[in-house]
């Protein structure tokens, strides 16, 4: 038995005999605890010290009350939540064995295994769970965006949305039932079937990254092998002497980045990044303040990913990091992470040390009392 505001430890247990304390938890010592109860008591019967009135008498709770329970699993008393537990669902022993499996998998939600897909855009449109979630919406023509969303003949599905490559494409002419553009084709230049020669004989030489072409439905108009590159000045002396895709010519001869914009792809060229970003390349642009993957610069890297209940954090470029909620680092040792569970861990129970007595339940980060018999000489009430 405790008195509001007593913190209840191991060494109550070696107090007087007479003492409701020794009868009630010096017996847990001696004896197995009784088995798990999933009889939820009445909501005043089962508190913490700083709930109780100082003249009830109370001793420790050492069964449990559903959905929390003691399993083969469990590390500590009660420790197990069946209505999320993977490995005890809804029961110990009850596991959801369908684990992942094509973008998909089985969890534990309400005491009941449930299905999901887990993939970014796959769904299950068969209806099959033993095939997992088979189909991508974002890429099938039959089912775009959504199951049974089928795109019209000749469309395209990309990012769950259909579109007709012709018309992206910018080719609205048809030849032999593909669609081409006659003003740009070099194999249906201006009608279908009318191929432009690279090296016309009836025209001066190029420079070697130069050859004739299709432009405007004609043939014989030099043009750039890479399309990469332009004749931005017009003359054909010096060849395609401008690279595009720079911050001086991004999509076109003299299309120039803003100050402080980089000329990056993303599906398009553009010139991007907002004020306060930093273009890292293929990461594309990053806020360098506050991204634990880019803290302080391009793909500097915070540590601790990958840490047992451990989040990596970036403040003003510099790195730092935080236990997930409930969770401490009690043994200083960094390579493990925040290994102690402060909800369940009836030795560290709230807070790495505070040590609740042995078998004693700790909910919610609290050690768990009731009222009981005071018994002929109680040592506190």
């Amino acid at each position: 038995m405790i008195r509001r505001g007593i913190v209840l430890t191991t060494t109550l247990a070696l107090v007087s005999l007479a003492s409701c304390m020794t009868s009630r938890i010096g017996s847990y010592l001696e004896e197995p605890p009784p088995p798990p109860s999933f009889t939820s008591p009445d909501a005043e019967t089962t508190l913490d010290a700083s709930d109780i009135d100082s003249n009830i008498p109370m001793c420790a709770v050492t069964t449990c009350s559903f959905p929390w329970a003691s399993c083969e699993s469990s590390q500590f008393p009660c420790d197990t939540n069946l209505l999320n537990d993977n490995d005890n669902c809804g029961a110990c022993g009850k596991r959801c064995s369908g684990g992942s499996f094509n973008n998909s998998t089985w969890t534990c939600v309400d005491g009941e295994c449930g299905f999901s897909c887990t993939g970014v855009g796959f769904r299950n449109c068969d209806g099959k769970p033993e095939n997992g979630c088979e189909t991508s919406v974002r890429y099938d023509t039959k089912n775009c965006g959504a199951c049974g969303t089928e795109c019209p003949p000749g469309h395209l599905c990309e990012e769950g949305v259909c579109y007709d490559p012709c018309l992206a494409a910018n080719r609205l002419d048809t030849c032999n039932g593909e669609c081409t553009n006659l003003k740009t084709d070099d194999k249906n230049c201006g009608t279908c079937g009318t191929v432009c020669d690279p090296a016309d004989p009836n025209k001066p030489p190029l420079p070697s990254d130069m050859r004739y072409g299709c432009s405007q439905g004609t043939c014989g108009n030099a043009q750039c092998k890479s399309p990469d590159k332009r004749d931005c000045n017009n003359d054909v002396s010096d060849g395609c002497e401008v690279t595009l895709h720079t911050n001086d010519n991004c999509t076109d001869c003299g299309d120039a980045c803003p100050a402080g914009k980089t000329c990056m792809y993303n599906g398009l060229w553009f010139c991007g990044c907002a004020d306060g970003e930093t273009n890292c390349g293929v990461e594309g642009c990053k806020q360098l303040d506050d991204d634990p993957l880019h803290c302080g610069g391009c793909n500097r890297v915070c540590p601790g990913h990958g840490r047992p209940h451990f989040t990596p954090s970036c403040s003003l470029g510099v790195c730092g990091g935080r236990c997930d909620e409930h969770y401490a680092d009690c043994d200083g040792i960094t390579s493990n992470g925040c290994e102690v569970n402060t909800r369940v861990d009836n030795g560290n129970c709230g807070a790495c040390g505070n040590a609740c007595a042995p078998n004693q339940v700790c909910s919610e980060g609290r050690c768990l009392v009731a009222p009981c018999d005071a018994g002929p000489d109680p040592l506190a009430k």
